[in-house]
């Protein structure tokens, strides 16, 4: 009986083990997670801060800088009409 107890909890633990270091495998779910979390950064250190100016802050910290090269790179470098 010990020795199927001993068997079963490290079973339990190896097919364990991935499932708790896990990453949300939806992309969509990391970035609501990350915006979450500086939210509740940015009000915690402000407490002046509304929760639409904390989201505001944050997805514009969020979403990467627009470069203009390269969504036009003809039209970028002149202004020729």
């Amino acid at each position: 009986m010990k020795r199927f107890l001993k068997a079963f909890a490290c079973s339990s633990l190896i097919l364990a083990a991935p499932l708790v270091g896990a990453q949300p495998e939806s992309p969509a779910v990391l970035a609501k997670h990350q915006l979450s979390e500086c939210m509740s950064k940015h009000m915690s250190v402000n407490r002046n801060l509304s929760y639409n100016d904390a989201r505001r802050e944050c997805k514009a910290r969020m979403q990467p800088p627009k470069d203009l090269a390269s969504i036009n790179p003809a039209q970028a470098g002149s202004k020729a009409h």
